[in-house]
């Protein structure tokens, strides 16, 4: 069991050090080509409609032929979307490179984090799964601060060399897990007939996954708070850059160090944050006290003009952010059973990138006509929103 945990560590690490290497400039580069505000948006809102399209398909398919080619399907992709962003730098070329790495992420969400829980049941060992989350999440940020540090040397010298790592890395992974990732809970008794009509056993898993969510009030509950936490990320995520350097002034060189930052908080604090969250009466509450950090870092963040307080509570909003992520994970485990895991959790990353690209539609709209510091705020108030909403869900009968 030892080599799977070891793995699952891996792909996150890995997967990790390949985006963190493109986030201290990819909107720079779109801005180097002369995409506007509205079409950094729509580039976004075109990735995640690509996930919202692919995400259930792909959950289904994890669980039918099994969540190791999902996993490796999507390092393939990733690969072909790196290699289009490095030969191709136009818009349309931009377009199909987000369509294929939101490909790449439908097949890995979900099917990776259903993997690994199957593997720790099928090993009687489900009661290390909120720790491995956790570690889980370090290995996340120890890769995602690597590659801000490498990308933002890289992207200095020359913006596509900023690609290479990111192609590379995915190309790598792409034969490593093809022959060494295991899946051994997948026994003849739970193989999928021959017979089996997939769209007819799609439909029914659909229906199936409606049916939990009624009966499970706290998922339906927190799936929501998703939809409406995506939209208020968005605003900060796609934007941040922009803000600072156009905004406050803010030297481009300071942008990975500013991210690396809050990754080395996140890893130093996690292990702790994390035993707090269980002390809490219900775990969906602590996850409402880091959305409510959240929404006061962002609201700040609109209305400061101070370049360090602004850059402060970014860092305090990143962390708040990579600390709901393990709780949440272990919240949805819980109540989701085996068999349906991997098209359940897609089912939960299809919503939250609904709340994605409708913030890409409306986001550059309203940070075209209205400038940022209005779109943050907006993003502010969307979550708040969302907060109220959870309660009324939650409480329901």
């Amino acid at each position: 069991m030892k080599s799977q945990i070891k793995i699952y560590y891996l792909i996150q690490f890995l997967t990790s050090l390949a985006f963190g290497s493109i986030i201290p400039i990819y909107v720079l580069y779109f801005r180097h080509y002369q995409i506007d505000l509205f079409r950094i948006a729509l580039l976004a809102s075109i990735f995640e409609a690509s996930i919202l399209i692919t995400e259930l398909p792909t959950g289904y398919l994890a669980d039918l032929y099994g969540r190791k080619l999902s996993v490796v399907l999507s390092s393939l992709s990733f690969f072909f979307g790196g290699l289009i962003f490095i030969l191709s730098p136009s818009f349309s070329g931009f377009i199909l490179a987000e369509i294929l790495v939101g490909l790449g992420e439908s097949f890995k969400s979900g099917a990776l984090d259903a993997w690994i829980v199957d593997s720790l049941k099928y090993h009687n060992e489900t009661d290390k799964q909120k720790n491995v989350f956790g570690a889980g999440t370090k290995y996340k940020t120890a890769g995602n601060l690597m590659g801000l540090i490498s990308g933002g040397y890289l992207g200095s010298l020359n913006l596509k060399l900023t690609w290479v790592p990111f192609t590379l890395i995915f190309f790598l992974s792409f034969f490593f897990l093809f022959f060494l990732m295991p899946e051994e809970y997948r026994t003849e008794t739970t193989s999928i007939p021959q017979k089996i009509k997939p769209f007819k056993q799609l439909r029914k898993t659909i229906r199936e996954s409606f049916s939990l969510l009624k009966l499970e009030r706290i998922i339906l509950a927190l799936i929501i708070l998703g939809l409406f936490s995506e939209f208020s990320y968005e605003t900060i995520s796609q934007y941040w850059q922009v803000h600072f350097y156009e905004g406050l002034k803010i030297n481009p060189e300071y942008f990975g160090w500013i991210v690396a930052i809050s990754s080395v908080i996140l890893i130093l604090s996690l292990n702790l944050v994390l035993k707090l969250s269980s002390k809490f009466k219900s775990e969906a509450d602590f996850v409402l006290l880091l959305q409510t950090g959240f929404i006061i870092s962002l609201i700040i963040i609109g209305l400061s003009t101070n370049p360090f307080l602004a850059i402060m509570l970014f860092i305090a909003l990143q962390t708040f952010q990579g600390f709901k992520e393990p709780v949440l994970l272990d919240l949805y485990n819980k109540s989701i059973p085996s068999h349906r895991r991997a098209t359940l959790l897609s089912f939960i990353n299809l919503i939250n990138s609904t709340g994605e690209v409708l913030a890409g539609i409306c986001i550059g709209i309203i940070a075209i006509r209205f400038g940022l510091r209005i779109t943050f705020l907006f993003g502010s108030f969307v979550l708040i929103a969302g907060i109220i909403l959870f309660y009324k869900v939650k409480r329901r009968k």
